[in-house]
Protein backbone atom coordinates (compact mmCIF):
# COMPACT_ATOMS: atom_id res chain seq x y z
CA UNK A 1 0.00 0.00 0.00
CA UNK A 2 1.30 3.43 -0.86
CA UNK A 3 0.96 6.50 1.28
CA UNK A 4 -1.12 9.20 -0.39
CA UNK A 5 0.66 12.40 -1.33
CA UNK A 6 -0.55 15.03 1.08
CA UNK A 7 0.78 18.51 1.65
CA UNK A 8 1.33 19.44 5.28
CA UNK A 9 -1.75 19.92 7.41
CA UNK A 10 -3.17 23.41 7.05
CA UNK A 11 -1.09 24.04 3.92
CA UNK A 12 -2.71 26.16 1.27
CA UNK A 13 -1.68 25.50 -2.29
CA UNK A 14 -1.55 28.04 -5.08
CA UNK A 15 -2.62 26.87 -8.50
CA UNK A 16 0.17 28.21 -10.71
CA UNK A 17 -0.24 26.23 -13.92
CA UNK A 18 -3.03 24.69 -15.91
CA UNK A 19 -5.48 27.58 -15.86
CA UNK A 20 -5.56 27.62 -19.67
CA UNK A 21 -6.50 23.92 -19.56
CA UNK A 22 -9.36 24.77 -17.19
CA UNK A 23 -10.47 27.62 -19.45
CA UNK A 24 -10.44 25.41 -22.57
CA UNK A 25 -12.32 22.58 -20.82
CA UNK A 26 -14.96 24.91 -19.33
CA UNK A 27 -15.99 26.30 -22.73
CA UNK A 28 -17.90 23.10 -23.56
CA UNK A 29 -18.82 21.92 -20.04
CA UNK A 30 -22.27 22.22 -18.54
CA UNK A 31 -22.87 24.08 -15.29
CA UNK A 32 -23.01 20.94 -13.11
CA UNK A 33 -19.68 19.69 -14.45
CA UNK A 34 -18.09 23.12 -13.96
CA UNK A 35 -19.35 23.26 -10.39
CA UNK A 36 -17.95 19.78 -9.65
CA UNK A 37 -14.52 20.71 -11.04
CA UNK A 38 -14.43 24.10 -9.30
CA UNK A 39 -15.27 22.40 -5.99
CA UNK A 40 -12.36 20.00 -6.51
CA UNK A 41 -9.94 22.79 -7.38
CA UNK A 42 -11.03 24.83 -4.38
CA UNK A 43 -10.57 21.85 -2.08
CA UNK A 44 -7.09 21.23 -3.53
CA UNK A 45 -6.02 24.81 -2.91
CA UNK A 46 -7.51 25.04 0.58
CA UNK A 47 -6.26 21.64 1.72
CA UNK A 48 -9.43 19.58 2.21
CA UNK A 49 -9.26 17.49 -0.97
CA UNK A 50 -8.00 14.35 0.80
CA UNK A 51 -10.84 14.54 3.29
CA UNK A 52 -13.68 15.56 0.98
CA UNK A 53 -13.05 13.75 -2.31
CA UNK A 54 -11.93 10.45 -3.73
CA UNK A 55 -8.20 10.87 -4.36
CA UNK A 56 -6.07 8.34 -6.23
CA UNK A 57 -2.27 8.42 -6.46
CA UNK A 58 -0.59 8.12 -9.85
CA UNK A 59 1.58 5.07 -9.20
CA UNK A 60 4.17 6.13 -11.80
CA UNK A 61 4.48 9.77 -10.72
CA UNK A 62 4.72 10.33 -6.97
CA UNK A 63 3.98 14.06 -7.17
CA UNK A 64 0.73 13.57 -9.11
CA UNK A 65 -2.73 12.43 -8.08
CA UNK A 66 -6.25 12.20 -9.46
CA UNK A 67 -9.39 13.58 -7.87
CA UNK A 68 -12.63 11.91 -8.94
CA UNK A 69 -16.01 13.65 -8.98
CA UNK A 70 -19.62 12.51 -8.81
CA UNK A 71 -19.99 13.42 -12.47
CA UNK A 72 -17.50 10.73 -13.60
CA UNK A 73 -14.93 13.44 -14.17
CA UNK A 74 -11.32 13.45 -13.05
CA UNK A 75 -8.82 16.17 -12.33
CA UNK A 76 -5.13 15.34 -12.34
CA UNK A 77 -3.02 17.53 -10.08
CA UNK A 78 0.76 17.81 -9.84
CA UNK A 79 2.41 19.11 -6.71
CA UNK A 80 5.15 21.44 -7.91
CA UNK A 81 6.40 22.42 -4.44
CA UNK A 82 5.12 22.52 -0.89
CA UNK A 83 2.85 25.43 -1.75
CA UNK A 84 2.18 25.27 -5.51
CA UNK A 85 0.37 22.89 -7.82
CA UNK A 86 -0.69 22.50 -11.43
CA UNK A 87 -3.71 21.09 -13.21
CA UNK A 88 -2.58 18.47 -15.72
CA UNK A 89 -5.91 17.01 -16.84
CA UNK A 90 -9.63 17.73 -16.62
CA UNK A 91 -12.15 15.47 -18.27
CA UNK A 92 -13.83 12.09 -18.23
CA UNK A 93 -12.29 9.71 -15.69
CA UNK A 94 -12.23 6.94 -18.31
CA UNK A 95 -9.83 9.05 -20.44
CA UNK A 96 -7.57 10.29 -17.62
CA UNK A 97 -3.92 9.55 -18.51
CA UNK A 98 -2.51 7.04 -16.03
CA UNK A 99 -5.70 6.37 -14.11
CA UNK A 100 -5.93 2.91 -15.68
CA UNK A 101 -2.64 1.93 -13.99
CA UNK A 102 -3.82 2.69 -10.46
CA UNK A 103 -3.40 0.01 -7.82
CA UNK A 104 -6.67 -0.80 -6.01
CA UNK A 105 -5.36 0.24 -2.58
CA UNK A 106 -4.23 3.76 -3.53
CA UNK A 107 -7.54 5.60 -3.28
CA UNK A 108 -8.45 7.72 -0.28
CA UNK A 109 -12.24 7.93 -0.04
CA UNK A 110 -13.86 11.23 0.75
CA UNK A 111 -17.50 12.27 0.86
CA UNK A 112 -17.90 11.75 -2.91
CA UNK A 113 -17.38 7.99 -2.40
CA UNK A 114 -20.45 7.79 -0.21
CA UNK A 115 -22.42 9.90 -2.67
CA UNK A 116 -21.70 7.57 -5.58
CA UNK A 117 -18.56 9.00 -7.16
Amino acid sequence: MTTPIQPGRGTRLRLTSGLELLEDWSRDADDLAKTAIYEVLFSVTEGSVFRDHVVVDDVDRPTEFFVLTRRYLAVKIQLLSLDTCAVLYIGPACDAPGLDRVAPDTATPGHDAAAGA
